[in-house]
C-alpha cells in the first residue's frame, strides 16, 4: 500500500492487456506484417502445451506479482471473496524476434489458449483448488525479446478466524495458499513472488471492513492423503470499522458509569440510594442480553459491563451494611475512632466529608469535631466518601484496561487501504 506508481504501471498494463487480439491462421497468406509475426513463431513447431526449458530438467521462473482488487466478508460463515488482478511473467527463448525484420514490432498479443501459461491454484483450508483455468480475462503480451506477461484476473475465497477480544473493534485475519497446479512437473516451474498490493480504495470513515495487510511466506502444504507440496501461504489483515455499534453500545455504558458515580456519591441513609442501585443493575443485565456474541473469548468490551455490574451488586451490599452501622446506638471501637481521625485530620479531608450538595434528602452538617467522631453516623459519612473515591479509581483502571478505542492489530502509518461494505 501507498506505491501509487508501481499500481499505476500495473492499471496501465491491465489496460494494454485488455486489447483484444487477433487469432492466429497458420494456413492462411496474409500481407499483415503482425500477422505473419505470429505465422512465423507459432506455427513452426511451437507447441503450447510444452514448457518453455532448454532441456525437460531445467526449471523455468515465473515471475507472480499479486494485486487484490476487491474482497466481500462473511463473517457468519467464516469465508472472504476476493479478487484478485495478476502479472504473470516468463521467458520463452523461442519466441523472440528481431524487430526490425518486422517493421519494428515490438509487442504481440497472442490468445491465451495459444501459448504456454504456468497453471497456478488458489488452495482453501478445505484442500480444495480453484485453478487458473477458471480466471477471466486472461490476456497476454509477447515482447520481441521473448518475454511473456499475462493479466489474469481471478476469483476465489478464504478461510476467516475473527478476533472479538477487542469487539467493537474487530479484526479478522484470512488465509489460503497459492501453488503450482502441475503436479507432474513440481520442481520444474518455479513461482517466485515478487511484490504484493492491496488497491487503496473506499473511505475508511464509511467502509465496514478495511484490508490493512497482505503477507506471504512460502511454507509446505501437507495434504491428508496426498504428497507434502511447497506453496505460498498468503495472510490477509482486515479490520471492522465500528458505526454503528459504537453508538448503541458505547453510549449506553458511558450512562451506566456516570449513574453509578452519582449513586456512589448519596448517603447510604439516602432512600433513593438503594432503588436506584437495584435499577443500575437492571440496566447492566439489560445490556448483557443486547451484547450477546458468540466468541471462543468474551470480548473485553463485555468484561467490562459485566465488572461494573459486579462492583453495582457490591456497592449495594456495603450500602445496607452501612446503613445497618448508621442506626447502632453504640460508642464505635476505639481503632475506628482513631482511623477516623486520621483520616478526617487535615481541612481537605474535612471539606470532603461534609461536601452533600448531590444528596438528596440531607443538609450540610456542622464541622466535624470530636463528640461527632464517636458517633456511627458520622463514620458511615466517611465511608460513604471513601467508597466514592475507590469507585472513581476501579472505574478509571477498567476503563483503561477494558474499552477499546481502536484497533490494536493491523494498524498502518498509510490511512488509505482496500475497504468494502
Amino acid at each position: 500500500m501507498g506505491n501509487v506508481f508501481p499500481l499505476l504501471c500495473i492499471l496501465l498494463m491491465i489496460v494494454v492487456l485488455t486489447k483484444p487480439a487477433a487469432s492466429i491462421l497458420c494456413n492462411k497468406t496474409t500481407d499483415n506484417v503482425e500477422n505473419s509475426l505470429k505465422q512465423h513463431l507459432f506455427c513452426n513447431g511451437y507447441d503450447p502445451k510444452i514448457r518453455p526449458a532448454k532441456s525437460e530438467f531445467d526449471a523455468i521462473n515465473i515471475t507472480v506479482l499479486p494485486y487484490v482488487y476487491d474482497f466481500e466478508v462473511h463473517l457468519h460463515r467464516s469465508l472472504m471473496e476476493l479478487v484478485m488482478n495478476y502479472r504473470v511473467m516468463w521467458q520463452d527463448s523461442s519466441l523472440q524476434w528481431n524487430a526490425s525484420d518486422w517493421s519494428n514490432i515490438t509487442l504481440l498479443r497472442p490468445n491465451y489458449d495459444e501459448i504456454w501459461f504456468p497453471e497456478f491454484e488458489h488452495i482453501n483450508s478445505d484442500y480444495e483448488g480453484d485453478p487458473s483455468r477458471s480466471c477471466s480475462n486472461p490476456h497476454c503480451v509477447l515482447s520481441r525479446t521473448g518475454k511473456l506477461i499475462c493479466a489474469p484476473i481471478c476469483k476465489t475465497s478464504a478461510k476467516c478466524l475473527p478476533d472479538f477480544s477487542r469487539w467493537p473493534y474487530t479484526t479478522v485475519t484470512c488465509h489460503m495458499w497459492f501453488a503450482n497446479r502441475d503436479k507432474e512437473l513440481v520442481d520444474e516451474i518455479n513461482f517466485v513472488l515478487n511484490k504484493k498490493y492491496i488497491a487503496t480504495r473506499g473511505n475508511t470513515e464509511t467502509a465496514r471492513w478495511c484490508m490493512k495487510s497482505f503477507t506471504s511466506n512460502q511454507t509446505t502444504l501437507d495434504i491428508p492423503g496426498a504428497t507434502k507440496r511447497t506453496v505460498y501461504l498468503w495472510t490477509f489483515g482486515l479490520q471492522q470499522t465500528p458505526h454503528i455499534e459504537l453508538v448503541i453500545l458505547y453510549f449506553p455504558s458511558f450512562v451506566l458509569v456516570v449513574l453509578n458515580m452519582f449513586i456512589c456519591w448519596l448517603h447510604s441513609t439516602a432512600s433513593e440510594k438503594t432503588k436506584t442501585t437495584l435499577m443500575s443493575l437492571v440496566c447492566h443485565a439489560m445490556l448483557l442480553i443486547d451484547m450477546i456474541i458468540i466468541s471462543a473469548n468474551i470480548p473485553s468490551i463485555i468484561l467490562f459491563i459485566m465488572e461494573s455490574m459486579v462492583l453495582t451488586m457490591v456497592l449495594f451490599v456495603v450500602t445496607l451494611i452501612l446503613r445497618w452501622m448508621h442506626d447502632l446506638h453504640t460508642t464505635p471501637p476505639r481503632i475506628v475512632i482513631r482511623w477516623t481521625r486520621s483520616l478526617t485530620g487535615n481541612r481537605m479531608m474535612e471539606w470532603f466529608v461534609q461536601t452533600e450538595y448531590l444528596s438528596l434528602g440531607h443538609k450540610p452538617t456542622a464541622e466535624t469535631n470530636d463528640t461527632e467522631l464517636k458517633n456511627w453516623p458520622a463514620i458511615v459519612k466517611l465511608a460513604d466518601r471513601c467508597v466514592f473515591v475507590l469507585y472513581i479509581f476501579i472505574y478509571l483502571w477498567l476503563l483503561g484496561i477494558r474499552v477499546p478505542l481502536r484497533h490494536d492489530k493491523y494498524n498502518s502509518n498509510d490511512p488509505d487501504a482496500l475497504c468494502s461494505n
